[in-house]
């Protein structure tokens, strides 16, 4: 959650990435897996795929099936074992014990009848975010070349990989993170995926299960958004210190202090189980807004185990909440005491005969994309738009198509500097922008079909609707 901006290509031989001003490293794949179709996006995610060579930890009772590939089984989701990870992936094998000395009962730690939460996010969505989420090691430019070599040696003609000098080959980002050394200080960045193991999956689903519940924040709606951000990882750590699950800056950290005292009752004077178990475990509710650190490096306290992932996802329910009301507050707009002729989003909607469209579902576009650069310039975009497409509403009238975020801008588009330039490269020979070609070309954004696209990802490989709520971000 950021408001900065960074560039594309610093991250596009890594990921495929809505990293503009937000997660910096979103929608990391791995290679080796088929369970993607013919889109240009998913061709590019097929390609950025490791493959996981676990098979083991599978509950007989869940329905563990997906279109997907890990190790050597194809439709087999399944945890790993801390003796298939090795020491540098076992990293965070000390802090479960160390949560489960604060979780006597094992409301966190331990299993749960994962039918009765199969309706609100199955646990498989869970496995399936992590185990796909970015590469199980960061890889050196010395690693990458040999790499290529070895790939020679077995593939066809057709299929060779160029070998490059070391210093052509870029070094992987570090995007894990330990707080071994200060629980509240600055995070060491690490190389290494933590292993996804039964008892971390059950720790995060659990988590992410009852602060959903005690703070009335929908599971399926903010799973795509989780897995671009951090991959449901409790130690992910952004290329700009945007920490933990909720991929926490400094303004979203602020934002959060500002409320939280009011969400803190919330939570403190419930009689729901969920809120319950979530005052049960030392350090999740801090004592007041002042203990919200923000910091611009301080993030292992939204980070470090325990207490999170359960601290760091009420921060995100948190967030969630402010963003999503400040959001509406703003698309809702009617007046400017500034500018007599200003026109408010409905207003304008209606001038182009957008009576009919679900207003609701457009909020839900423009909420997302308030993750991304705060709750007030997403409807001034949608504005925008508006008028932009306003001026030829005659010829070209807007249609539900013009709302469809199943897009994303090719390689050539990306290089284009935003404004004019992408325009033309956009190729549109005189037709009117959609909203999302719109945001991409003078907007320098495409947070909005990052969170769409890791939805597809999601419904393509275990269902539509299983772990993303029905026709997501679709009018």
């Amino acid at each position: 959650m950021k408001q900065s901006k960074a560039s594309f290509w610093i991250y596009t031989f890594c990921c495929f990435a809505s990293f503009a001003v937000f997660g910096g490293y979103s929608l990391y794949y791995q290679t080796g897996y088929s369970d993607y179709a013919s889109t240009a996006e998913e061709q590019v995610l097929k390609k950025l795929q490791t493959v996981n060579q676990s098979l083991s930890g599978m509950t007989p009772k869940e329905d563990m099936s997906c279109s997907c590939q890990f190790g050597d089984q194809t439709n087999v989701l399944s945890f790993e074992k801390p003796s298939d990870c090795g020491p540098d992936r076992n990293y965070l094998q000390d802090k479960f014990q160390a949560f489960k000395k604060i979780d006597p009962k094992g409301y966190f730690v331990g299993g749960r009848d994962y039918s009765k939460t199969a309706d609100v996010l199955p646990r498989k969505c869970a496995l399936y975010i992590m185990k796909r989420f970015w590469k199980d090691r960061a890889l050196s430019p010395e690693e990458k070349r040999e790499a290529d070599i070895e790939w020679n040696r077995s593939a066809p003609p057709s299929d060779q990989r160029e070998v490059k000098e070391v210093k052509d080959y870029r070094q992987d980002p570090r995007l894990f993170s330990k707080c071994d050394s200060d629980p509240d200080g600055v995070p060491e960045r690490y190389g290494h995926k933590a292993c996804v193991t039964e008892d971390y999956v059950n720790l995060v689903y659990n988590s992410l299960i009852d602060v959903s519940d005690c703070l009335d924040v929908p599971a399926k709606f903010i799973a795509p958004k989780l897995s671009n951000e951090s991959g449901l990882h409790v130690n992910a750590f952004g290329l700009v210190n945007d920490g933990g699950i909720g991929q926490f800056t400094d303004q979203a950290l602020a934002d959060v202090a500002q409320n939280y005292d009011n969400f803190k009752g919330r939570i403190t004077g419930s009689s729901k189980e969920s809120c319950q178990r979530l005052r049960s475990i030392p350090g999740v509710m801090p004592k007041n807004s002042k203990e919200i650190l923000s910091s611009d490096s301080n993030r292992c306290h939204a980070i470090s185990t325990p207490p999170n992932p359960l601290r760091s996802l009420v921060y995100y329910g948190i967030f969630y909440h402010s963003t999503k009301r400040n959001s509406n507050g703003a698309f809702s707009r009617s007046t400017d005491s500034k500018d007599p002729n200003f026109r408010g989003a409905e207003a304008l909607m209606k001038e182009a005969g957008l009576e009919g469209y679900d207003i609701e579902k457009i909020k839900e576009m423009i909420f997302v994309m308030a993750y991304n650069s705060g709750p007030g310039r997403p409807a001034v975009f949608f504005r925008e738009w508006l008028k932009y497409r306003l001026e030829t509403i005659k010829k070209y009238p807007i249609t539900k198509a013009d709302f469809d975020m199943n897009y994303w801008p090719t390689g050539p588009q990306f290089k284009a500097k935003a404004g004019e330039a992408r325009v033309q490269a956009l190729g549109k020979k005189g037709k009117p922008l959609t909203l999302a070609e719109y945001l991409f070309a003078y907007k320098d954004s495409v947070y909005i079909a990052a969170v769409k696209a890791q939805a597809r990802v999601l419904d393509k490989g275990l269902g539509a609707g299983t772990c993303t709520e029905s026709k997501f971000l679709e009018l």
